[in-house]
């Protein structure tokens, strides 16, 4: 029994040394990435780089880790157990009467911790972080409407409002030649050019604020009929941002399976007057919502499901290299996910019911799996995995 506790704890440390040495490259390589979309959506609503690097990365965390928590499991064990039986490890293991099952244990304990915290990311951390960054951008948008203003470029992201400036100075912010068109007002188009102006921040983040300097004010109805003119020295123009149409309601992505069944029985009620197509909208919004939660379950069973896969794919001994086990894992990596997404895309056409298509993939894996890891104990190749390493040494043997 302690012999067998050691064996556990040795194949433990191996495959969960290669498991942390991927995760903290895949982590980083999948942080870098989503940091350049990140920083150029924080930079245009006027966050500073600190706040995007320290907290809206930090909440873009947990999506990153749902992300590459499977691909580390199963390179980790892949390269773990591939090293052993590269190395006769595991032919001395079955020498002394150890059967190869007898290092499963550690592989499932690994592939356990990765579905908890898979599952953790995906029900909490996911849509808190969500809802998080989301508070951080409107709240900087408020703040700093005017950071999205840009040279010779029409403004429009806020509802009623086009704004075109001809030239900022970077030093001190001044607008040169400021042309404004506002329609918030039903029966009325206020138009407003003026030779300088300058934006102020808002304390109460209520406002967007410019302070003009020389122009004229025209107003004119619906038809393009001229209703007054006012020339100025100078006015100060104040757009309401609750009139700007900015959405504050979380998104179904930042709630949580309770919530986003009340939002969908709220927002779907079955009206009598309802037409076809508003019925078709209640529709897809209940298939999307329906989508969203059963990924929440099967995403962090591809922890689960790739380890189990990866366990017999390691213990064989493809070669002295582990990069063989490696390079069939990759293959049987992208099987999945291809798989995953053909899923999906059934679910959102609308073909096959989410909660049946999208659990797919984990569960066949796995069914998979324990056929593999049964060959793998009877001493015999799964006769997909002899195609597989024949089409890769044969891809070896043609590449100069």
């Amino acid at each position: 029994m302690v012999g067998l506790r050691i064996i556990d704890r040795y194949v433990f440390r191996e495959v969960a040394a290669s498991f942390l040495f991927c995760l903290a490259i895949f982590l980083l390589a999948g942080l870098i990435a989503g940091f350049l979309p990140l920083l150029q959506k924080g930079m245009e609503v006027g966050m500073g780089l600190t706040l995007i690097l320290f907290q809206v990365l930090i909440n873009a965390l947990p999506g990153t880790l749902v992300t590459v928590l499977p691909l580390s499991i199963t390179i980790g064990i892949l390269l773990g157990l591939g090293r052993m039986a590269a190395d006769n490890e595991i032919a001395a293991f079955k020498s002394s009467g150890i059967s190869v099952l007898r290092l499963l244990p550690p592989v499932f304990v690994l592939g356990v911790i990765g579905f908890a915290l898979s599952l953790t990311c995906t029900l909490i951390l996911i849509p808190k972080g969500i809802s998080e960054g989301r508070r951080l951008m409107h709240e900087a948008l408020t703040k700093r409407v005017d950071a999205g203003i840009e040279e010779r470029t029409f403004f429009d992201k806020l509802k009623n409002l086009i704004l075109y400036v001809e030239k900022i100075d970077p030093g001190t912010g001044i607008m040169s030649r400021v042309f404004i068109q506002e329609s918030s007002q039903p029966d009325e188009v206020t138009t407003i050019l003026a030779d300088k102006g300058k934006a102020d921040p808002d304390p109460e983040g209520k406002s967007f604020i410019l302070h003009l300097r020389n122009g004229t004010i025209l107003r004119e109805d619906r038809n393009g009929d001229s209703t007054g003119s006012l020339a100025f020295e100078s006015y100060t123009f104040r757009y309401p941002l609750d009139q700007a149409n900015l959405d504050k309601s979380p998104a179904f992505e930042e709630m949580s399976i309770a919530g986003i069944r009340e939002r969908v029985k709220n927002v779907t009620q079955v009206k009598p007057t309802d037409s076809a197509e508003v019925l078709g909208y209640y529709q897809r919004v209940h298939t999307f919502a329906r989508i969203l939660i059963v990924q929440r379950f099967t995403y962090p069973l591809a922890c689960l499901a790739l380890a189990l896969v990866a366990f017999p794919l390691g213990a064989l001994n493809m070669g002295r290299s582990r990069l063989n086990n490696v390079s069939v894992g990759l293959v049987v990596i992208f099987a999945y996910y291809a798989f995953t997404l053909a899923t999906e895309r059934t679910a959102r056409s609308g073909l096959a019911a989410p909660e049946l298509v999208i659990p797919l993939p984990p569960l066949i894996f796995i069914g998979a799996a324990i056929y593999f890891v049964l060959c793998v104990a009877q001493e015999r190749v799964p006769g997909i995995i002899r195609l597989a390493q024949h089409a890769i040494l044969r891809i070896r043997r043609d590449s100069p």
